[in-house]
């Protein structure tokens, strides 16, 4: 005769889960500036990045990257939390936005998209977190934490 396991009371349950989430959970939502080519793939990291609440402006290059950042001076925006960038996409690439962020004395956070292995020590070099490819929803959501942690470094 099979017993059925003993469960947890519901109540401790749904705190475990609750815990849990809570501890995944960013403090606050961030400004995502969001830079890559491929326009599907872009679409679908901002779709991440979205559905856990951050807002995300997207650019579909380098030029419209730098475009954003340069927006917050005459705009007078408020500046990006982070900003996510493809490495290889049309018009300055990202560690090449990277290194003039950081020669300017700039510290906002940076996740660097590339596969390319002297490309990944660069950005490292320069203070970047490092998103390898291949990268799913999960390792994309870590790659943010990583520099939502930078984020709150900086305060």
């Amino acid at each position: 005769m099979n017993r059925p396991a003993p469960s947890r009371p519901p109540s401790t349950e749904v705190s475990a889960v609750a815990g849990r989430a809570a501890a995944r959970a960013p403090r606050a939502p961030l400004r995502i500036l969001l830079a890559h080519g491929d326009r599907e793939l872009r679409g679908l990291v901002a779709l991440v990045l979205r559905g856990d609440g951050h807002k995300v402006v997207e650019a579909a290059d380098g030029s419209e990257l730098l475009e954003a950042i340069a927006s917050l001076v005459i705009d007078g925006d408020r500046a990006f939390d982070v900003i996510v960038s493809a490495q290889a996409m049309p018009g300055p690439p990202g560690v090449s936005v990277l290194t003039g962020l950081r020669s300017r004395g700039r510290r906002t956070p940076f996740v660097l998209m590339t596969g390319h292995p002297l490309v990944q020590a660069q950005a490292r070099r320069l203070g970047a977190v490092v998103l390898d490819r291949p990268f799913d929803a999960a390792t994309i959501r870590r790659a943010i934490e990583q520099a939502e942690a930078l984020v709150a470094d900086r305060g």
